[in-house]
């Protein structure tokens, strides 16, 4: 849903039928900071949050970076990982893997989606950026000019961190390339609104 703002974060759980009060809303800073969360409301300083308390509602905001939502098979535990490509390249994930084993859990266990996001046709990086890159999931465009792959990366930390490749499910929308069905900043710079992602159980 096509949205900006912690007023319309609380619209958006509202129309699908979510208590807004239920809400975790970390304050998204591209780090790799992920934790365990035990209560409703703001957090500061975190770009993953994890519960294993059925009456909260995970939640991020992206405009190109990867919402990726994490879902055991048969207990209560749930994630919501906001990773844009500073995060990738820092180990977010395998931080998020970590800490789902520090608190006694598999990681095979887990299904894991990655969100409509931008793909390797739109986000394009230049010479000083590059190099912090596995050269794996980088295009060389010529003229100093590069592309990455962030979706295949994220798949493939996600399996080199213990999660499945049977369990994980990416949505290859790009989202810079469909205006109108998705916020893009990349796209749209400082302009661009943001998208919700919520995950919780009903």
């Amino acid at each position: 849903m096509l949205l900006d703002g912690k007023e319309d974060r609380q619209q958006f759980a509202s129309v699908t039928g979510l208590n807004p009060s239920r809400l975790i809303i970390p304050q998204q800073i591209h780090s790799t900071n992920v934790s365990v969360i035990r209560a409703a409301g703001r957090v500061n300083n975190l770009d993953g949050v994890f519960s294993a308390n059925p009456d909260l509602i995970c939640s991020v905001q992206v405009a190109d970076c990867l919402p990726i939502y994490f879902v055991h098979k048969s207990e209560v535990v749930f994630g919501l990982v906001h990773a844009g490509w500073r995060g990738l390249v820092n180990g977010i994930l395998w931080k998020s893997s970590k800490l789902l084993m520090d608190h006694g859990h598999s990681t095979n266990e887990f299904e894991v989606l990655i969100g409509p996001s931008i793909k390797s046709c739109c986000f394009e990086v230049s010479d000083d950026v590059v190099n912090q890159f596995n050269p794996a999931f980088v295009e060389n465009k010529g003229n100093g000019k590069y592309r990455i792959d962030l979706q295949e990366m994220a798949l493939n930390q996600l399996m080199s961190s213990g999660f499945q490749k049977d369990n994980i499910t990416v949505l290859s929308d790009c989202t810079s390339c469909k205006e109108g069905k998705y916020h893009s900043y990349r796209r749209n710079g400082k302009k661009a609104g943001r998208m919700i992602g919520l995950l919780g159980i009903k």
